[in-house]
This record gives structure tokens, sequence and C-alpha cells, in this order.
């Protein structure tokens, strides 16, 4: 009888024993595309060439390397999960040497990047899971632009309404049919001064850049056209005129 009851204690002590061990040696998984929130958050009240930042997407879709998108630039890492923290391997350089970007897990859902080393910045970055129809573009132009807007047509001067909408479509205004807001790259030296710049495409696929100001007391979005290029010389364009003065609608 003692032997069947010291069995009995041994196999529960056995249970409970690997019970911990599963729990303390499980993991959180990560899989799909991973928006840089903090950015966006920023997004709708800042100069969006301010903003510094590792990276604006993290897509999980291999078991062994993640990519890793910047706006200019996308590419492979090695990463690794042990239980709440994931470690991106080779991620930037800090002092000469590869650091490894660490990833605090929440959940399967959200982190944050450890990335102060990278930024200057005294917080880390948020991400958070998204769809991956609807990547980083998608919720900066939601962040940013996107919306009904009002405005009196010129030659009628009848009120009309015309769209930004958040895929980048633009609705109502017969001189453009699509948008894209500008964050990185060459895009952002255009203007003479440091200003938010949109890149505006016609229905002949011709780009023209301009300058975009939403003032969010009065919540008038005012595009301004850019001076005309100047040879041998890259950016440095003077703010011309106004191409669209509008009011939000919603």
């Amino acid at each position: 009888m003692k032997k069947i009851k010291y069995t009995l204690i041994s196999l529960a002590i056995a249970i409970g024993l690997k019970a911990c061990w599963v729990k303390n040696d499980s993991q959180i998984a990560l899989k799909g595309t991973f928006l840089n929130e903090s950015y966006l958050t920023q997004a709708s009240a800042t100069l969006l060439s301010a903003i510094p930042f590792y990276c604006t997407e993290l897509v999980f879709d291999r078991p062994d390397s993640v990519l890793v998108r910047n706006g200019v630039e996308e590419y492979p890492l090695k990463y690794e999960i042990k239980q709440d923290t994931c470690f991106v391997k080779n991620a930037y350089q800090h002092q000469g040497k590869l650091r490894d970007l660490v990833l605090i897990l929440s959940s399967d859902t959200s982190f944050v990047a450890l990335e102060q080393e990278f930024t200057g910045q005294s917080q880390p970055a948020s991400f958070r899971k998204t769809s991956v129809f609807k990547g980083f573009e998608y919720g900066l132009n939601k962040a940013t632009v996107a919306g009904k807007y009002a405005i009196v047509d010129a030659a009628t001067q009848k009120e009309i309404v015309v769209t930004f909408t958040a895929d980048g479509r633009i609705e109502g205004l017969p001189a453009y049919q699509k948008f894209s807001v500008c964050y990185t790259g060459d895009c952002v030296s255009e203007p003479l001064e440091a200003s938010n710049v949109i890149m505006l495409e016609n229905a002949q696929k011709e780009v023209e850049f301009a300058v975009w100001r939403f003032d969010k007391s009065t919540k008038r979005l005012t595009i301004s056209k850019l001076a005309e290029p100047q040879p041998d010389i890259k950016g440095e364009r003077a703010i011309q005129s106004t191409l669209l003065e509008a009011g939000k609608i919603s």
C-alpha cells in the first residue's frame, strides 16, 4: 500500500515538473506582417522625414528569416525566438559592431522593437500585426491625407467632393488619379525647405511632386505646386502656387 502511495506521489511530482517545463519552454510564434505603429502615430502631426526608424514593416513569412522593409529596400535576416523575446540577427551596426534587433513579444500580434541604439530615441517602437493586403503605405495614407474633402471648383464655383483613399486613389479630381505620400528616399529632398511631400499621378501615369500640409485645428488640407526642376540640380524646388485647398468632411 505504501509502495503504491509513494508511486502515485512520484507520478504527481513528475507530471507537475513536466507541466512547469512545458510552460517555461513555450514561446510565441510570429506569422504575418507587422507595421511600425509608433511611426504611424507620429505621422499625423509632424514632418515625416524627421521621424527616425529602423524599419516600417517586419514580415514573418518563413520559419527562419524575417523580411525587413524600410521604404527604400527590403532584405531577409535570420531570427531566433526564445520564449517572449525575438532576436533579429545582425540587423544594424553600432559603434563598429553588428547588433541584433531585439523584439519583446507581448503576443503573436504585437511587440516592441528595442531600436534605440539605431534611432537615438528614448523609447522602443511598437509593432502590430496587420493584413498583408494593407501594408505600411496603406496605414500611412490613412494616418495622413486619406479622407473626403470639400473644395470649390474654380470654373463653376460649385462645391465638389474629392476623396483620397487609403489605398492611394484620388476620386473626384480630374487632373490626378493616384497619390503616394513620401516618407523616405530621394523624394524627401525635392522641396527647397523641409516639407511633407506627396506624389500625384495623372491618367498618363506622369508623376508630379508637390508639398502637402494638413491643419488639424481647421481640418484643412493644402497641396502646393513646386517650381520646375532646375537643370543639373537635384531638388531644391521652391513652392510656387496652391494646387488644392480643401476642408475635410470625413
